[in-house]
């Protein structure tokens, strides 16, 4: 990895009145992906621009919705597939995942259901996503595993409330604080 000592400003263009938010890179460190939203915050461009000169390179995709977009969480690239990447997005009422290509093609929706995406918490080497999520009710928190393959949704915790997981690095083991109403701390 070189190490450039070079300011580079981002071309992102008109109008001035705009917001950049939810910046991540490519996993080679060549792009700088942005979500570019209007005024109105009410449409959303995923734009692509080249680290070492600031151009602009394409638009992945766009999001609009009547009264507005939420962009709350940056891309993150497919751990040992820098080609796919996962994308949170609320356009069907609730926060879920979304895999698409490079080119900014929508592979298939990774979760969804009338429950939320909390977290994403990692990746593991066989293809699978780990979050939590308020999938059995919008008051506890449980941690799940979603194939890339085949989306199949797989819960990891057990027992009703709040888990709060830390996984490794590599995706094979997770630590899990469980508390609620009965249980102070396990």
């Amino acid at each position: 990895m070189c190490i450039i000592k070079k300011t580079v400003y981002l071309k992102t263009g008109e109008p001035k009145e705009q917001y950049l938010t939810n910046i991540a890179w490519s996993p080679d460190e060549q792009f700088v992906f942005i979500a570019v939203l209007n005024r109105d915050q009410n449409h959303l461009w995923l734009n692509q621009y080249d680290a070492t000169t600031g151009d602009f390179v394409k638009t992945l995709f766009e999001e609009t919705d009547d009264k507005y977009v939420e962009p709350l969480h940056p891309i993150l690239f497919i751990k040992n597939n820098p080609s796919q990447l996962i994308w949170q997005s609320m356009r069907d009422g609730h926060n879920h995942l979304y895999l698409y290509d490079v080119s900014g093609k929508m592979i298939k929706q990774l979760t969804k259901g009338d429950w939320e995406v909390i977290d994403v918490n990692g990746f593991d080497a066989k293809g699978s996503v780990f979050f939590t999520s308020t999938t059995t009710s919008p008051i506890e928190l449980n941690y799940y595993s979603v194939s890339i393959s085949n989306a199949k949704l797989t819960r990891l915790t057990s027992g009703d409330g709040i888990h709060n997981v830390i996984l490794d690095e590599n995706g094979e083991y997770f630590i899990d604080n469980l508390s609620s109403t009965t249980i102070p701390r396990e």
